[in-house]
C-alpha cells in the first residue's frame, strides 16, 4: 500500500500473528502515523527497526503496554538513531516497563532528531540516570519540545533538579506532566523554569498519589508560580488529594498568588493568567479562589488584542479595589504632590475603562468617584502646609504676573496721555502688590 497514512493497532494476544503482521508493515515506507498496543508483549517489534530506520515519512509513532525489554530497547534505539530524516515529531512509550537504562538509550538516540516536538515516557520505570540524559537532550539539542509526560516513574526530587535546565531552554513546552515521588523540594526545583521569562507553560499536572498533595506542596507551588505569566491551567488530579487533602492553608497560598492583598503593589504584581486549580470539575476549589479565577478567565475570552489590553488593564484595577477599600495614600508622600496627578489621572482612567463593556467590573462609577475624592483628601490631609504653600506661591506669582501687566499699561497711558487709564493701571497696581504682599507674609510663616 503506498497511501495509507495513520495506522493505530489494538492487536488481539496472538503472538504467532502478531510477529507476522509487524514484519509486513515493517515493509511500508509511506506510514506517517504508527500507534501499536501490544497487550502486555513486545512480541515483533524487532521486526519494526527497519521500518523506524528507513520510513521517512514518520511523524509519530506511539508504542504502548509493550513490556519492551532491554534487547529491544537497544535496538529501536540504534534504529532511531540511524534515521536519515528528521520527520519524527512525536514519540510515546508509555506502560512499556522499560527501565531507567533502556529509555536513557533511547534518550541518547533522539540526538538525531532535533525537531522532535512530543515525548511520552510515562509509567516505565525510569529515573535518576535517564533524566539526566534528557535534560542534557533538552538543554543541548531539543528547543522545540512542546509536550513532556514523565508522570508514573520513578522520578524523584533529584530526577527532577537534573530536568530543570532542559526545561529553561525549552522555550516552546505547553504541556508538562510530573508525578510521585516528587516531594516540596522538587516541586520547589522548578522555580527557574516556571518564573523565567520565557516560559510558554499552559498546563501543568502534578498528580501526587502517594502522600498526597499537603499544604507544604501546595505553598511550594504557589510560590513557584509567582511571576509566571503562561500558564492557565493547574491540573491537581483528584487523586493527589484523596489521602491529605489541602487545608485552608493551602488554599490560601494559592488565594495570594492570585490576589496578594499585602500591598497595592503586589496586588498588581499578582498572576492574572491562571484560570483553573484542580480538574474538571472543581468540587473542592474554594470558592473565594473561583472568584479570582473566573476574573481571570473573563480577560483571555477577549478577542481582540485591543480588547485583552482593556480587560487586563481592567482586571488589575478590580483585583485592587476589591482588595484594597482603603486606598493607602501615605507611601506616595515621599515624592510630595508630584505624584498627585498621576492619582488622579489613574482613577479617571478607571472610571472610563469601567464604561468598556470587556471583562469583569465590580465598580460602579459613583463608587469610583467618591474613592478617588478618598483620596485626593488624603493628599490635603497628609500635607496641608504643602497645599498651604503651593496655593499661596500660586497667589504670589499672579499677583507679580498682573502687576507686571498693569506696569505696561501705565507706561503707554503715560505716553499718550490718557488720564483715566493711568489712574486704573495705578489704582490695579497697588491692588496686586498689596496682595503680593500678604502671600509673602503667608509663604514667610
Amino acid at each position: 500500500n503506498k497511501s495509507l497514512g495513520d495506522l493505530i493497532l489494538f492487536l488481539p494476544q496472538e503472538r504467532e500473528r502478531i510477529g507476522a503482521f509487524i514484519e509486513g508493515i515493517s515493509c511500508n515506507r509511506t506510514l506517517s502515523f504508527f500507534s501499536f498496543h501490544g497487550f502486555g508483549t513486545d512480541e515483533g517489534l524487532q521486526n519494526l527497526c527497519s521500518f523506524l530506520r528507513e520510513n521517512d515519512n514518520l511523524t509519530k509513532i506511539h508504542l504502548f503496554d509493550c513490556e519492551i525489554g532491554r534487547e529491544c530497547a537497544r535496538d529501536l534505539a540504534l534504529a532511531l538513531s540511524q534515521r536519515q530524516v528528521n520527520s519524527l515529531e512525536s514519540l510515546g512509550f508509555g506502560s512499556n516497563n522499560l527501565g531507567d537504562e533502556s529509555f536513557a538509550n533511547i534518550v541518547q538516540a533522539l540526538w538525531t532528531q532535533p525537531q522532535l516536538k512530543q515525548l511520552c515516557c510515562s509509567n516505565n520505570n525510569i529515573g535518576r540516570i535517564s533524566c539526566d540524559a534528557l535534560g542534557a537532550l533538552l538543554r543541548e539539542r531539543i528547543s522545540n519540545l512542546t509536550s513532556l509526560c514523565v508522570h508514573d516513574n520513578d522520578i524523584d526530587d533529584l530526577g527532577i533538579q537534573a530536568l530543570v535546565p532542559g526545561l529553561c531552554n525549552s522555550n516552546n513546552l505547553d504541556y508538562l506532566s510530573i508525578s510521585d515521588p516528587i516531594t516540596a523540594a522538587g516541586l520547589r526545583s522548578l522555580s527557574p523554569f516556571l518564573q523565567s521569562a520565557s516560559c510558554s507553560l499552559r498546563t501543568l499536572r502534578v498528580s501526587l498519589t502517594g502522600l498526597g498533595l499537603g499544604d507544604e506542596e501546595a505553598t511550594t507551588l504557589a510560590d513557584a508560580l509567582k511571576g509566571n505569566k503562561s500558564l492557565k491551567t493547574l491540573c491537581l488530579p483528584r487523586e493527589s488529594r484523596r489521602r491529605l487533602n489541602m487545608t485552608d492553608v493551602g488554599w490560601s497560598a494559592f488565594s495570594k498568588l492570585l490576589c496578594d492583598t499585602s500591598s497595592i503593589n503586589n496586588t498588581y504584581l499578582s498572576n492574572h493568567t491562571l484560570r483553573n486549580i484542580g480538574e474538571y470539575p472543581m468540587f473542592d476549589t474554594r470558592p473565594y479562589l473561583n472568584v479570582f479565577l473566573e476574573m481571570n478567565a473573563a480577560v483571555q475570552k477577549s478577542v481582540t488584542k485591543r480588547n485583552q489590553e482593556i480587560a487586563m488593564q481592567s482586571l488589575t484595577r478590580c483585583k485592587i479595589f476589591m482588595s484594597h477599600p482603603d486606598l493607602d495614600m501615605e507611601p506616595l508622600f515621599d515624592h510630595k504632590l508630584k505624584l498627585l496627578p498621576w492619582v488622579i489621572e489613574w482613577f479617571r482612567k478607571s472610571i472610563q475603562l469601567s464604561g468598556e463593556e470587556v471583562g469583569v467590573w465590580k465598580e460602579s462609577v459613583p463608587k469610583l468617584q467618591c474613592r478617588e475624592l478618598s483620596a485626593v483628601y488624603k493628599f490635603v490631609h497628609g500635607m496641608p502646609l504643602l497645599i498651604s504653600d503651593g496655593y499661596w506661591t500660586n497667589v504670589l506669582n499672579e499677583s507679580q504676573t498682573k502687576k507686571q501687566r498693569l506696569q505696561k499699561q501705565r507706561l503707554q497711558a503715560e505716553k499718550r496721555r490718557f488720564p483715566l487709564m493711568l489712574q486704573k493701571a495705578d489704582k490695579g497696581i497697588k491692588k496686586a502688590e498689596k496682595i503680593e504682599r500678604s502671600a509673602s507674609k503667608r509663604l514667610r510663616r
